[in-house]
């Protein structure tokens, strides 16, 4: 396992992980107190998360078509395969 901090100027904590067999890319989506869903389109991952305050999404860019994204205690995680 390679672990690797990911910044890209926003405020998500992102970290990529490498193993033999697929690659994980954990995204700290900071929700406390509200809903987050995702959805997969043309190879982004669209996550819209609902909270008091309102609704906001965000836009990540999947590596490859066949990359997997959901979303579990409020981190989107997204496998790929090699």
């Amino acid at each position: 396992m390679n672990p690797q901090h990911i910044a890209d100027g926003r405020d998500v904590f992102a970290r990529r992980y490498e193993y033999d067999d697929e690659t994980v890319i954990a995204v700290d989506l900071g929700i406390t107190g509200g809903e987050a869903s995702v959805d997969v389109a043309d190879g982004t991952a669209i996550v819209v998360i609902e909270t008091p305050e309102g609704e906001r999404q965000e836009e990540f860019d999947l590596p490859t078509e066949e990359a997997r994204a959901f979303i579990r205690n409020g981190v989107l995680t997204i496998e790929v395969s090699p």
